[in-house]
C-alpha cells in the first residue's frame, strides 16, 4: 500500500514517527518524581538512617507524607550553612574534557556550556488600603484626618496639597520628629505617595519646598516613589523605635494588617514602582494613633527594605530588616494566610520573573532573608548569602518560599562550579515542593545541568525530561533535548540520540542547539557515507555552523578526518605495493593538514596517539624485513614509544603494530648480534621463552661457554629432528638473518657451537671433536651429509684406528670415493670430502685392510692405470705378494703388466727383475 506514496509523504511519515517516539519517550518521566534525587541528599544522622537511605528510591516518595519528606530535608540541610565545609573536595565542571578522556570527546565533542540566567526576584512594596480616623484632640490629627478624607474620596490633588502643607506646618511649628503625630503623618504620607505611584497617578500639580504655588508640569517618574522611600528610610533608621515598642505583647488592628498584604506593588526600575491598581476604604471605628503605628510598622520596615535595594543603599535595607524582625516579636499578629508568597506569569519559562508576595509574618521574615541573600550574591559574597538562605529555610515558611531559597543556594553553588552541592540544593528544592518547578522551572533545568556536568547522567536525564514535560520553554527546551541526546549517545543508545537530534533540527532549526545537533548527526553518519556524499553533507554542516561556536567547526572537521583515516586504514589492508612507512606517511600528512587549519584544536589529542604510532612505522618495517642491526638501533632510540605501541596495538596501517611477533624478532636479532642488554630485557618479557631449551643452550654458550654446554648443545641439536643435517647444510649456504625461521635457535646454536670449538684450546677441541666423531661413526651415513660434520671428523683423523677408517670408507660408495680423488670439479665443490678421500687413500696405502683395498685402493689403481700409476701398482703387488706368494697367479699377472706397460723406468725395471727371478718360463722371453 506504501508504493504509491510520494517522497514528501514518506518524509512526513518519518518525522511523525520520530515525534511519536520522542513524545512516548518523555510521557513516562512524570512517574519518576523526584527527578534530581540521589540517596546522598538525605544526610544520615546515625547508622540506622544510613541504612534506610540506601533503600530509598524516587518511587518511594509517592508513598511518603509531605511532612516526612520535609523533615528529612530539615534534618539534612543544616550542612548547607557551613559553606567552607560543603565545598571541600568538590570536582569542578568539565570533568570529562578531551585531555582526560579523549576517547569520549568525539562522541559528544565539547558540549555547550549553557549560561544560567539570573532570574529576577521582585520584592514587594505594600499599599495601605484601609484608612482609619484617629482619636486625638490636637489640630494636627484633625488635619491628618482631613487629608485621609480627600484620599478616600479620590480627590488626589487635594490630598496631595493637604499632606504637603501639613508637613510644612509641622516643620514650622517644630513638632518633634519622634512624636506620635509626626510619625503618623510621615507614615501615611509615604503610603499615599506609594498609592500614587502604583496607580500611575501623574496628572497632579507638584509643590516644591519653597511653597511656590502649584503649577502643572510634566510628571517625572519616580518623584512620588523617591519621596516615599526617603520618608520610610528616615522612620526606620533615624527614629528611636522604643517609643512605640510595648512592654508586653499586644494585639494589633487585624483589618489593617491583613488588608496591606493584599496590595503589593513592585519596582522594576529604581525610578518607578508599579502594580495592580488599588483603592482605599475606611474602618468603621476610629483607632488610637499609637495602635495604628504599631500595626503598620512591620510593613513600613518591609517597604523601606524593598525600596532601598540599590547597590549603594543596601545597608539601610538591612537595618530595616533587622528592626522588623525584632518588632514582630512584640505583638500578637493575625493568623497567617497560607497562600503562596510567589506570584509568576501564567506561562512560565526558565527566565520568568518571580514576584514576592508574602501574606504573613513568617513568610515576610523569610522573604527578608531571601532579599539579603540576593544582595550578597550580587556583591559576590556567597558565604554570607548561604547564611541568610539557611536562616530563611529554618523559619519553616511556605513550601514555595523554602524551595526558592534552596534554588538560590543551588544557583550559588552552580555558579561556583560546586556541582555536587548545586545538584543537592536543586534536589531539595524539588523534594520540598514537587509543584515548585511550575513556578520556577530554572531550578529543575540547572539541577539537571549540575548532574550532567558531574557525570550523573541518569539523574540529569530525569531532570531534563521533567523540564520538557512541564515547561514549554522555547530557549531552554531545545538545550534539554540536546542534553538527553548527548546522554543517550554516551550510553551507546545511538538510535534514540539520532532521533532526538533529528527532531531538534526539524522543530528548532533556528535555535543554537540545532548547530550541535547537525554536527553530532554528521559525526554519527560519516562512517556510513560514501566519499562523495560525505563531502556534500560536510558542506551542509559548514553552512549550518558558520556563525556557531568555533569548537563545532573543529569537531566537524575532526569527524571528517577521522572518517577519512578509517577509510585509509581499510585501504591499506588491500594495498600491496606500498610499504608500511609509505602508508603511514599518507595518514600523517592528512592529520598535518587538519593541524595547520586548526593549530589550537581541542580534538588534536584524538589523533596524537595515532601520530605517535604512525611515526613508529619504520620500526615495524625493520622487524618485518629482518634488518637486525637497524632494528636494534631503532629500538634503543624509541624504546618507550614502542612499549606504548605494544599496549595499544592499533593497526592504523596494515602491518603497523608492535606485538609478540615484532618483539620476538627483536629478541632474535639481539641474540644474533649478541646485544646482551636488549637480549636480557626481552628474555624477561612474555616472549622470553621463545626457542625454549635450545634458546637456553645458546644463551649459556654466549654468556658462560663450557665443554659441557657445547656437548649438550650438540646432543640437543642432533635430537631436534632426524634430518638435522639438512639444517646444517642450510646454515652453510645462507646469510642467516632469518629471524622468522622455526629452527632459528637451532641454527644459531650450531653457529655458536662451531665458533666455540674454533676458538677453544686444543684440549677442549679434542674433547668436543672426540664426542662428536664417536657419535658420527655410529651413523656413517651422516658423516659426509654436511661440510660441518666432515670437518669435525677430519679434525679427528689422526685418532682413528683401522676399524674406524673402514667404517668411514663405507660412508660413500667406491665410485664416490674415486670421483672425489680424480674429479677436480667435485674436489672444488666438496673440499672437505675431497680432503677426506685423499686422506683415506693415504691411510689405505700405509695401513691397508682388505675392506679398504677392495673399496678404495684397488679401484683407485684401476682408475689410474698401470702406465700412469706404476709405482702405486708396484707397492700394491709387493704387499700382495707378502700375503700370498710369488707363485700366486694374480701377483705374477700384475708384475707382468707393470713390466709391459709402466712408463716409469724404475718400476718397469723392478717388475722385470722380479719376473726374471720368480717366473722361469718368462726368463727366456725376457732375455730374448
Amino acid at each position: 500500500m506504501f508504493k504509491y506514496l510520494s517522497l514528501n509523504h514518506l518524509l512526513k511519515l518519518k518525522y511523525l514517527f520520530i515525534l511519536f517516539i520522542i513524545t512516548y519517550h518523555f510521557m513516562g518521566f512524570a512517574q519518576k518524581w523526584p527527578s534530581l534525587f540521589d540517596n546522598e541528599d538525605f544526610i544520615p544522622l546515625n547508622a540506622a538512617d544510613l541504612k534506610k537511605n540506601k533503600n530509598i528510591t524516587p518511587y518511594d516518595f509517592k508513598k511518603m507524607e509531605e511532612a516526612d519528606v520535609r523533615k528529612k530535608i530539615f534534618d539534612s540541610f543544616y550542612f548547607i550553612a557551613d559553606f567552607s565545609s560543603s565545598i571541600k573536595a568538590e570536582e569542578p565542571r568539565n570533568w570529562f574534557d578531551s585531555h582526560k578522556n579523549p576517547a569520549q570527546s568525539l562522541i559528544v565533542g565539547f558540549p555547550p556550556t549553557i549560561k544560567r540566567p539570573t532570574v529576577k526576584i521582585h520584592f514587594p512594596v505594600y499599599n495601605l488600603t484601609k484608612l482609619a480616623y484617629f482619636k486625638a484632640d490636637d489640630k494636627y490629627t484633625s488635619k491628618l484626618n482631613m487629608c485621609q478624607e480627600f484620599w478616600l474620596q479620590n480627590r488626589l490633588q487635594n490630598a496631595y496639597d493637604c499632606f504637603f502643607f501639613l508637613q510644612m506646618e509641622l516643620a514650622t511649628d517644630k513638632v518633634s520628629i519622634e512624636s506620635i503625630i509626626r510619625i503618623n503623618v510621615n507614615i501615611l504620607h509615604g503610603f499615599f505617595l506609594i498609592f500614587l505611584s502604583s496607580n500611575d497617578e501623574t496628572n497632579l500639580h507638584i509643590w516644591n519646598a519653597n511653597t511656590v504655588p502649584p503649577s502643572e508640569r510634566e510628571y517625572t517618574d519616580g518623584d512620588h516613589y523617591s519621596i516615599a522611600r526617603n520618608l520610610f528610610s528616615y522612620i526606620t533608621t533615624r527614629l528611636d523605635d522604643t517609643i512605640y515598642f510595648p512592654k508586653n505583647k499586644e494585639d494589633v488592628i487585624d483589618p489593617i494588617y491583613k488588608s496591606i498584604f493584599d496590595s503589593p506593588t513592585y519596582f522594576k526600575l529604581l525610578a518607578k514602582i508599579s502594580g495592580e491598581k488599588v483603592t482605599v476604604s475606611l474602618l468603621p471605628e476610629p483607632v488610637e494613633p499609637l495602635a495604628w503605628i504599631r500595626t503598620v510598622m512591620p510593613v513600613v520596615y518591609a517597604d523601606a527594605m524593598a525600596m532601598n535595594q540599590g547597590w549603594l543603599i543596601w545597608q539601610r535595607a538591612f537595618t530595616s530588616a533587622g528592626k522588623m524582625e525584632e518588632f514582630i516579636k512584640k505583638f500578637n499578629y493575625p493568623s497567617p494566610d497560607i497562600s503562596s508568597p510567589l506570584v509568576v506569569a501564567k506561562n512560565v519559562t526558565a527566565k520568568t520573573e518571580i514576584f514576592m508576595a508574602p501574606k504573613n509574618n513568617t513568610d515576610l521574615l523569610a522573604t527578608i532573608d531571601l532579599f539579603r541573600a540576593v544582595a550578597m550574591v550580587s556583591s559576590k559574597d556567597p558565604t554570607k548569602a548561604i547564611e541568610y538562605i539557611a536562616s530563611g529555610i529554618s523559619r519553616k515558611c511556605h513550601p514555595d518560599l523554602v524551595s526558592l531559597l534552596f534554588t538560590l543556594s543551588g544557583d550559588i553553588y552552580f555558579d561556583l562550579d560546586i556541582l555536587r552541592w548545586a545538584r543537592r540544593s536543586y534536589s531539595w528544592s524539588e523534594l520540598y515542593n514537587k509543584d515548585f518547578i511550575e513556578k520556577a522551572p530554572a531550578s529543575i533545568f540547572f539541577g539537571a545541568e549540575s548532574a550532567y556536568w558531574q557525570g550523573q547522567y541518569d539523574i540529569a536525564k530525569r531532570g531534563y525530561e521533567r523540564f520538557i514535560k512541564s515547561v514549554g520553554d522555547p530557549e531552554f527546551g531545545p538545550w534539554a533535548r540536546l542534553r538527553i541526546a548527548e546522554i543517550a549517545e554516551l550510553n551507546k543508545n545511538m538510535d534514540l540520540a539520532r532521533t532526538i537530534y533529528e527532531v531538534i533540527l526539524k522543530n528548532f532549526d533556528r535555535h543554537p542547539a540545532s548547530q550541535d545537533a547537525q554536527v553530532r548527526l554528521f559525526c554519527m553518519y560519516e562512517k556510513k557515507l560514501t566519499r562523495n556524499v560525505k563531502k556534500v553533507e560536510y558542506k551542509k554542516v559548514l553552512d549550518k555552523i558558520k556563525d556557531g561556536r568555533d569548537v563545532l567547526k573543529k569537531q566537524a572537521k575532526a569527524c571528517l578526518l577521522n572518517s577519512d583515516l578509517v577509510d585509509m586504514t581499510e585501504k591499506s589492508k588491500e594495498e600491496k605495493k606500498k610499504t608500511v612507512v609509505e602508508k603511514a606517511k599518507e595518514q600523517k600528512d592528512r592529520i598535518d593538514i587538519y593541524r595547520n587549519e586548526f593549530p589550537d584544536s581541542e580534538f588534536l589529542i584524538l589523533f596524537s596517539q595515532r601520530l605517535k604510532e604512525l611515526e613508529l612505522a619504520e620500526g615495524t618495517l625493520l622487524a618485518e624485513k629482518n634488518e637486525c642491526i637497524k632494528l636494534i638501533d631503532y629500538y634503543n632510540k624509541n624504546r618507550k614509544k614502542l612499549l606504548a605501541l605494544e599496549k595499544n596495538n592499533h593497526e592504523y596501517v596494515s602491518g603497523l603494530k608492535w606485538d609478540d611477533l615484532d618483539k620476538t624478532k627483536l629478541l632474535r636479532c639481539s641474540a644474533f648480534l649478541a646485544d646482551l642488554k636488549i637480549w636480557k630485557e626481552m628474555r624477561k618479557t612474555n616472549i622470553g621463552h621463545d626457542g625454549n631449551a635450545m634458546h637456553e643452550i645458546f644463551y649459556s654458550l654466549t654468556t658462560h661457554p663450557s665443554v659441557e654446554k657445547a656437548i649438550e648443545g650438540y646432543q640437543m641439536l642432533k635430537s631436534t629432528s632426524a634430518d638435522w643435517g639438512k639444517k646444517v647444510k642450510f646454515y652453510e649456504g645462507s646469510a642467516f638473518e632469518m629471524t622468522e625461521r622455526k629452527d632459528f635457535w637451532e641454527l644459531l646454536t650450531l653457529q655458536k657451537l662451531l665458533k666455540y670449538e674454533f676458538v677453544s684450546s686444543v684440549s677442549v677441541k679434542t674433547i668436543i671433536n672426540s664426542v662428536i666423531s664417536r657419535d658420527l661413526l655410529s651413523r656413517p651415513d651422516k658423516i659426509f651429509e654436511t661440510q660441518v660434520f666432515c670437518n669435525w671428523m677430519l679434525r679427528m683423523k689422526d685418532q682413528f684406528n683401522d676399524e674406524e677408517w673402514d667404517t668411514i670408507a663405507t660412508a660413500k660408495t667406491t665410485e664416490q670415493w674415486i670421483n672425489l680423488i680424480f674429479n677436480e670439479k667435485e674436489q672444488k665443490s666438496h673440499l672437505c670430502d675431497a680432503t677426506f678421500a685423499k686422506t683415506l687413500l693415504a691411510v689405505s696405502i700405509t695401513r691397508p685392510t682388505l675392506l679398504r683395498d677392495k673399496s678404495i685402493f684397488l679401484p683407485y689403481l684401476e682408475k689410474k692405470g698401470v702406465a700412469n700409476g706404476s709405482e702405486e701398482w708396484l707397492r700394491y703387488v709387493q704387499r700382495l705378494e707378502r700375503v700370498r706368494s710369488a707363485q700366486d697367479v694374480e701377483v705374477q699377472g700384475i708384475y707382468q703388466k707393470i713390466a709391459k706397460e709402466a712408463k716409469d723406468k724404475f718400476a718397469k725395471e723392478s717388475a722385470q727383475a722380479w719376473i726374471y727371478k720368480n717366473i722361469e718360463k718368462e726368463v727366456d722371453k725376457l732375455l730374448w
